[in-house]
């Protein structure tokens, strides 16, 4: 099971929401939110805290996101949930 936890307790950092990030901005993962069905989502996708993350194109309300070797496109709704802390 995924668990977006970093040594066994979750990380309370406040972070910066990534939708407000631009384009070549990145960071770690310090906080992801939402209902457990789109924590669990985020988790599978590799957003877990600790992880790097790095914003590659914005598009018309979505998001090309660089996540652990992968790109992934997404809805700025779901990237709404995912707090990183800048680098």
């Amino acid at each position: 099971m995924c668990v977006p936890i970093e040594g066994g307790t979750v990380v309370s950092e406040s972070g910066v929401p990534l939708v407000a990030a631009k384009i070549g901005d990145g960071g770690k993962i310090v906080r992801v939110s939402g209902k457990q069905e789109t924590r669990k989502f985020l988790c599978e996708l590799g957003f877990v805290i600790g992880a790097h993350v790095s914003v590659v194109n914005e598009n018309s309300g979505n998001m090309i996101l660089g996540i652990k070797g992968s790109r992934v496109a997404m809805d700025k709704a779901i990237a709404s949930k995912i707090f990183f802390a800048p680098v």
